[in-house]
């Protein structure tokens, strides 16, 4: 079990791990003074180190409130706990990753669905680039 889940980050509650990538891990926790169900996105340690870093990871929490696109979550909340560690607290999406829908078809997505995908990424991104904000992968 992840050492994070069962702990606090600011007033909310960590329940479980419901993703990862790069520079930090995505948990599902709940928000202590209301019960609202959010997803705590945690910077891992040696990226917390890194003034830049810390700039980057607090800008995409800028911008995307911004933005204001369906296509987008939406932030609450980011900062930093005692230790250091930077995290950003936001809307709770339930749904499929997009990995796990290639494991559901067991190979290619249809034409049309690739073509959905397509278009509502390129439409968070088009909104995006209207408030000058470009996406850096």
């Amino acid at each position: 079990m992840d050492a994070m889940v069962g702990s606090r980050i600011a007033h909310y509650q960590i329940i479980r791990q419901v993703g990862e990538g790069g520079m930090g891990v995505v948990y599902e926790a709940t928000d202590e003074r209301d019960g609202q169900r959010v997803a705590i996105k945690v910077m891992r340690a040696e990226f917390t180190r890194s003034r830049e870093a810390l700039t980057r990871f607090f800008n995409e929490a800028r911008a995307t409130n911004l933005v204001e696109h369906p296509g987008l979550v939406r932030i609450h909340e980011h900062g930093q706990i005692a230790d250091g560690t930077a995290y950003l607290a936001m809307e709770f999406l339930q749904g499929e990753t997009l990995s796990a829908r290639l494991r559901r078809y067991r190979g290619p997505l249809p034409e049309p669905e690739v073509r959905r995908i397509a278009w509502q990424l390129a439409s968070g991104l088009a909104a995006a680039h209207r408030k000058s904000i470009v996406h850096r992968g």
